[in-house]
């Protein structure tokens, strides 16, 4: 994965060391990496009040569709109710606390029954049966019902929070889907999609998508097409007019290529609405935590980074298409999910080599290079939201 974050200007907001004069710029030293306390605080802080992407809607489209995620230590569960609603609940029964549904995902469902003691939930979260239960004193289905959390959708995405005093999802992503207003996200089908065990700290993935000073010793192909000195950053975590939850900018092709394939072209049409720019260019954003948005050409990619321990991460790697491309005789996405596999493939293998080395007891930290300004601005960002969050202030706005 790769970000134009290199030629971009500096962040607003520089790092610590920047602003008092004592030095270049640094990046954090190997505990940021690997600290189990750091990491709990990283889970209930940041991925426990931020609007975490878990799904596209296409998922849950029928009543009865559900499925489930897994963020640290919480189980959690999203279903479309016989209303046609999204839900979403703590996967976690009100009796003892059971894990309800054990299963990824699934169809036609009416109700959830835990496989302990079978209490049951219907699609909208209610306990409707709880074997001797009611007789009872002073218990009450309806004080049992599942635990519910916010669920909201944009652009064909669907997104959960569990702080309960989250603000609004479109304010929290603020206008990062109107730059993009040309096209129909929403419209787009899944088309491929793998997912990768990577031992390495959710951090260093991140970071690792928002630079390309690693592209020509490591993506040679990827340099080829893109070349990392051709990309511009227009969109970070520190603008000017106060803060942001998205950050990244694009890569230019080199010559005539338009589409991120190991030949650089393809059959596939453009997406519909897409500019003259759009068609030279591949569009790279961390929504933050944990959402890396990449829009080509002609399939609109992207990364979802779940924190699993200190130093392993889940990665689910997903391309969709235009409904009428992906339905036509012949389709066959293989052109870019094999060129981005490779690419993932390269990539999860220096992110392992930093998290190993992150570890040494010698290492404490190294200088940003002026190729690495969206990683100084994601690794402030971490820092300045966990201080924010301990302190009991509000999210950003």
């Amino acid at each position: 994965m790769t970000s134009p974050a290199d030629a971009s200007p500096a962040p607003t907001a520089p790092p610590a060391a920047a602003r008092s004069g004592t030095g270049l710029a640094r990046t954090p030293d190997g505990t940021a990496y690997w600290d189990p306390a750091l990491y709990r605080a990283e889970l209930e802080l940041l991925f426990g009040r931020h609007w975490l992407c878990v799904a596209r809607e296409e998922e849950l489209a029928r009543p009865g569709d559900f499925l489930t995620r897994t963020v640290g230590p919480e189980g959690l569960l999203f279903a479309r109710d016989g209303e046609g609603r999204l839900r979403g609940f703590y996967n976690l029964c009100r009796h003892r606390g059971t894990r309800v549904v054990p299963e990824a995902s699934g169809t036609a469902r009416r109700t959830f029954v835990c496989p302990y003691h079978a209490w049951t939930y219907d699609l909208s979260g209610r306990l409707v049966a709880a074997r001797h239960m009611e007789p009872r004193e002073g218990f009450d289905r309806a004080e049992y019902g599942l635990y519910p959390i916010r669920v909201e959708s944009r652009a064909g995405f669907v997104f959960a929070n569990l702080d309960e005093r989250a603000r609004p999802l479109a304010e929290a992503l603020g206008p990062f889907f109107d730059r993009f207003r040309r096209f129909d996200f929403a419209e787009l089908v899944r088309g491929a999609g793998r997912t990768y065990e990577v031992e390495a700290n959710w951090k260093v993935v991140v970071e690792n998508f928002s630079e390309c000073y690693h592209c020509a010793p490591v993506h040679p192909t990827l340099n080829r097409l893109t070349p990392y000195t051709t990309g511009a950053n227009d969109l970070t975590f520190h603008p000017a007019e106060g803060r942001s939850l998205a950050a990244g900018g694009y890569l230019a092709f080199a010559g005539d290529y338009r589409s991120m394939t190991r030949n650089g072209y393809t059959e596939r049409p453009p997406l519909p609405g897409a500019t003259d720019d759009d068609r030279a260019r591949v569009y790279y954003y961390v929504l933050f935590p944990n959402l890396l948005f990449s829009l080509h050409p002609d399939y609109l990619m992207i990364h979802r980074v779940w924190p699993t321990s200190p130093a392993h991460s889940r990665i689910e790697n997903e391309f969709y298409f235009p409904r009428a491309v992906a339905a036509a005789a012949g389709f066959d996405p293989s052109d870019a999910v094999e060129l981005w596999d490779e690419i993932n493939r390269q990539d999860w293998a220096v992110c392992e080599l930093a998290q190993a080395g992150a570890a040494s007891r010698r290492w404490s930290g190294g200088p940003y290079s002026d190729r690495e300004a969206m990683v100084r601005d994601f690794d402030e960002f971490v820092v300045e939201e966990l201080a924010r969050s301990s302190a009991g202030r509000p999210p950003p706005r």
